[in-house]
């Protein structure tokens, strides 16, 4: 059962979810900040409006200085009702004049700098447990007899201020969490959208018969193709194992069927002879036909095993030196046996290729085996040899085997290729399966087989494989 890694939309939703969480935070933040400079911006210019009304209410009575808040300046900073006001006139020689002492003291290096760029200076500080907001005007009194600097300083609490900025920003929020919201809604419809060519893969597969393996011709986006092109071509394999099982059944079917009532009909025959002559004569041929047929049924389960494990396994560097050197020895007895010479040339040492060892060995064990049994009648010598050199093809490798026999008629030397297409003139038992086996084998390891007829004689089988890199 496939396993279920969880929905494509939502996945999406959720990364999708998280850059707007993430961008509305900063948003929010950003947001903060500004609301929070944007009212004290309002209400610094609330407070510098009061303190310069004020400041115009001072005056130099009987060469003293003489201060009274006017009422104007109250009215200016009573639109905030929650926040409380406090002022203190101070001069230069007598100190605080008016009003509360004890406020917190501007830095007079920042104060300097502002009045020297004409510009009042604010600053916030804490005063009886409250943050303030505080400005600070100077003035040179020269009137009456009277020549001194004076400072007002105006103060007021950052309730308003706060408020406004808090109502500043939660306006903000409740416009991103219904942006967001809008989004989430927009990526989950858009994937559902974006997804319809998929579902439409899908609903195609699903229609088709078990046995229907076209291609899809479903039109998907640019980010689909690889897939839709990975399952056609994944049909296509699948297309090919089954007209390979087909043929395969047909042709064993009718290659099976001779021998198989050849056997009952001797048998048959057997059973009522009483001459025990003609009885042992019937039981020879009976033996020779299941000789034959068991050579036949092992060829096939070989080529289907061999066929296979090309199409599932995995292929691996192998030296083909060894695989050469096994094949040999298996079948040096075989050879000892007919009187036939097994020789191995290697020009190339140690050289690589990849593929699956023992579809390689079943390879070479074929066209070796071929040699020994069909290329030694009327043969120039009695030998097999077998050579492995550099192709003409640059970084390709040669394995060639060869006999010294009759060779093969130039119209069978590609029939001989196909399954059950052994050569007519043939006599000996055989299937017909071998060369097939080496020709499946090839084409599944990206190289190909050459078959032609020597100059001196016999047959030459070139398999030509490309070399590990």
């Amino acid at each position: 059962m496939l396993a279920n890694s969880g929905s494509l939309r939502a996945r999406l939703a959720a990364l999708f979810g998280i850059v707007l969480v993430v961008g509305g935070a900063l948003v929010l933040f950003a947001t903060s900040n500004f609301a929070t400079q944007a009212a004290d911006e309002a209400y610094d210019k609330l407070l510098a409006s009061a303190a310069l009304t004020a400041m115009e209410n001072l005056s130099v009575k009987d060469e003293k200085i003489d201060f009274d808040l006017p009422y104007a300046s109250l009215d200016t900073l009573s639109l905030s009702e929650n926040d409380r006001v406090t002022y203190r006139l101070k001069s230069e020689s007598s100190g605080v004049l008016t009003g509360y002492d004890g406020l917190p003291e501007p830095n007079p290096k920042a104060m300097a700098e502002d009045y020297k760029s004409g510009k009042p200076h604010f600053f916030t500080a804490p005063y009886k447990g409250e943050d303030f907001r505080f400005i600070v005007l100077e003035r040179l009194l020269v009137e009456s007899g009277v020549q001194e600097k004076v400072w007002l300083q105006m103060g007021q609490s950052r309730i308003a201020r706060t408020l406004l900025a808090r109502d500043l920003t939660l306006k903000a929020l409740v416009g991103i969490i219904a942006l967001i919201i809008l989004g989430l809604l927009f990526v989950w419809l858009a994937a559902g959208w974006s997804l319809r060519p998929l579902f439409k893969v899908e609903d195609e597969l699903l229609q088709r018969q078990p046995t229907d393996l076209k291609p899809l011709i479903t039109q998907v986006p640019s980010e689909a193709t690889h897939l839709v092109e990975a399952i056609n071509r994944f049909m296509q394999r699948l297309q090919r194992n089954q007209d390979r099982n087909h043929a395969f059944i047909a042709e064993a079917a009718h290659q099976l069927r001779t021998p198989l009532a050849s056997l009952q009909a001797q048998a048959e025959l057997a059973a009522e002879d009483v001459d025990s002559e003609v009885f042992r004569e019937r039981a020879e041929r009976i033996r020779r036909n299941a000789q034959e047929t068991n050579s036949r049924i092992n060829q096939l389960l070989s080529y289907a095993t061999l066929a296979h494990r090309v199409d599932v396994l995995i292929p691996e560097p192998v030296v083909l030196e060894d695989v050469v050197g096994k094949c040999l020895a298996d079948l040096a007895p075989i050879a000892i046996t007919q009187g036939v010479e097994l020789s191995f040339d290697n020009t190339v040492g140690d050289v690589k290729v990849t593929a699956d060892p023992e579809a390689l060995r079943e390879v070479l064990r074929n066209l070796v085996d071929n040699a020994l049994k069909y290329g030694q009648e009327n043969a120039v010598q009695q030998e097999v040899h077998v050579s492995l050199k550099d192709a003409d093809k640059p970084n390709w490798v040669e394995l060639q085997v060869r006999d010294y026999g009759q060779g093969l008629p130039e119209e069978l030397l590609q029939q001989v290729t196909r399954r059950f297409g052994r050569g007519e003139f043939r006599q000996q038992s055989g299937s017909g399966l071998g060369l097939a086996i080496v020709e499946q084998i090839l084409r599944g390891l990206g190289g190909k087989l050459e078959l032609e007829n020597g100059a001196q004689g016999g047959l030459k089988a070139r398999l030509l494989l490309p070399v590990s890199s």
